[in-house]
């Protein structure tokens, strides 16, 4: 342990002050790592006796017998005495008392017997110095890396000016820099742009040295910084949904490199809140991970989007990572009424009747069917009409949608058009993604003629006095932006000179985001 108590002082040519403390003695590995050099007292009786005062007080204090050395040392040497005294003239802070560092040394040697191999002081000699690592302990590929290490002579006194080479890695990847020590004996560089194997063992070696010079002897010092690696996830599944239906998320994690990561989990979660639905995989040699969401359940919103999210937690070696996708989640639309009409006669309104029994537009991404009440009949003195029925119906896997509407009777007597009577009109629409189709069935007579209908779509029946009749007529879906969609009116009819129109069973159907 360290003594910075003073035991005797003595004055140098200059009158400056030379303190011998109490000191401490050498401890040499393994007991130290690395080595400590003792000074003071006890170093000096640690290597034999402590010299007479009045000796060290003419060696130190004569002119021509010392001579300058590296790291503020003072090398002085008596002939006549036979005495070498080794100082330092540096302030040391942990000794508290501002006095200078003070005598490392004293020993007495053998008289010479050779003047001339011996003549003249103690000539100084290479100072022995330690490298002490100082910097970041941990490393990330791509990223910048600080590198610093402390140099000091054999005492521990900073060493200032000296340049300090840094490698991180080894072989073929190894990356260096150089820094030069201030005053406080502090060497740093910095690796711009970490670039190391990511190995097993998630470390890289760093080896700090110090070349030596004319005052001093080389030293090194080395490190074992933590690394690791950023990465990336890109998700590669599918891009549309389908509730009841599996759904198959992909997603591809790589290191900064661009490299495939395997055996990595990756977690995936489709949907929020309580509607969120979650499965893992386990990358492969690709670096895809991939797993299945048994049946898909998620609700529709207004974009027809379901947000999905995949993440990789990272680990000793790797650094999380995560990404997000929104899928288009495939939904149905349809509507179906009974009656609709609007007739003018030379500018006056005749008949006004808005879409009833109607089940509204639906939009759904689910199972459904609706519910909305027939009607039993209407009647006025133009147009009568009994048991109006409406539905819409979706189903899943697959998604499709039906819409129908019935009408058991109808009659439409208008001022310089045919009598028309229907019975059993039902048309039908229903789509689901690739095809979309339709009919209607009827039975029809014209000015009490009964008609036959052929079926077929689009069927245009013209009338005396300029009118048409248009049967299954079948049509794009109404403002429908889809992959498949089709609205059929069972019967509709056209009055001339832009009197308006008649609509007996109207019904559409649509299917959206059927996928690629």
């Amino acid at each position: 342990m360290m003594d910075w108590s003073v035991v005797d002082s003595f004055r140098g040519t200059a009158g400056n002050d030379i303190p011998l403390r109490e000191g401490q003695n050498d401890c040499k590995t393994p007991q130290c790592n690395p080595p400590v050099d003792g000074f003071g007292r006890r170093h000096i009786l640690e290597h034999g006796v402590v010299p007479d005062h009045e000796d060290i007080q003419e060696t130190v204090g004569t002119e021509g017998f010392c001579v300058p050395a590296p790291d503020n040392r003072v090398i002085c040497t008596n002939t006549d005495a036979s005495l070498v005294v080794v100082y330092v003239t540096h302030n040391d802070p942990r000794s508290g008392d501002g006095r200078p560092f003070g005598i490392i040394t004293a020993y007495y040697f053998l008289p010479c017997f050779q003047a001339a191999d011996c003549t003249g002081p103690e000539q100084p000699h290479k100072v022995d110095t330690a490298l002490t690592y100082t910097g970041a302990h941990s490393a990330v590929n791509g990223s910048s890396a600080a590198l610093s290490a402390k140099l000091t002579n054999n005492f521990g006194t900073p060493i200032n000016g000296r340049a300090v080479r840094f490698a991180l890695g080894t072989g073929a990847t190894q990356q260096a820099c150089t820094g030069t020590t201030t005053a406080s004996g502090t060497a740093t560089c910095t690796i711009g742009s970490v670039d190391q194997p990511q190995g097993t063992s998630n470390t890289v070696p760093v080896a700090v040295a110090f070349g030596g010079d004319d005052d001093y002897n080389p030293s090194t010092a080395s490190a074992e910084l933590g690394l690791t690696s950023p990465t990336k996830l890109d998700y590669t599944g599918a891009t549309h949904l389908a509730n009841g239906t599996p759904a198959q998320l992909a997603a591809k994690l790589t290191d900064f490199h661009g490299d495939a990561l395997p055996g990595h989990s990756v977690r995936f979660a489709l949907g929020t809140g309580d509607d969120q639905q979650m499965c893992t995989g386990t990358t492969s040699s690709t670096g895809t991970a991939t797993c299945t969401i048994t049946s898909v359940d998620q609700p529709l919103t207004d974009s027809a989007t379901v947000p999905l999210r995949a993440s990789f937690a990272g680990d000793a070696g790797y650094l999380a990572s995560d990404t997000s996708a929104q899928l288009k989640l495939q939904y149905a639309t349809g509507r179906a009424y009974g009656i609709s009409a609007h007739v003018d006669l030379l500018g006056v309104p005749l008949l006004k009747i808005d879409p009833q029994p109607d089940t509204g537009t639906i939009r759904t991404a689910d199972a459904t069917t609706t519910d909305t009440p027939c009607s039993a009949e209407y009647t006025s003195p133009l147009l009568s009409a009994q048991k109006l029925c409406p539905k819409v119906t979706t189903t899943l896997a697959p998604g499709k949608v039906t819409a129908t509407s019935t009408v058991a009777q109808a009659r439409i007597g208008l001022p310089g058009v045919p009598v028309i009577e229907v019975s059993g009109l039902t048309p039908t629409s229903s789509s689901q993604c690739g095809k979309a189709t339709g009919s209607t069935t009827l039975t029809l007579k014209i000015a009490g003629v009964p008609v036959t209908v052929s079926g077929d779509p689009n069927t245009e029946i013209p009338l005396v006095g300029g009118g048409r009749l248009i049967v299954n007529e079948q049509l794009p879906s109404p403002g429908a932006d889809s992959d498949a969609d089709l609205k059929v009116n069972g019967l509709h009819l056209v009055l001339p000179a832009d009197g308006g129109e008649i609509v007996l069973a109207s019904t559409d159907s649509a299917m959206h985001n059927c996928g690629d």
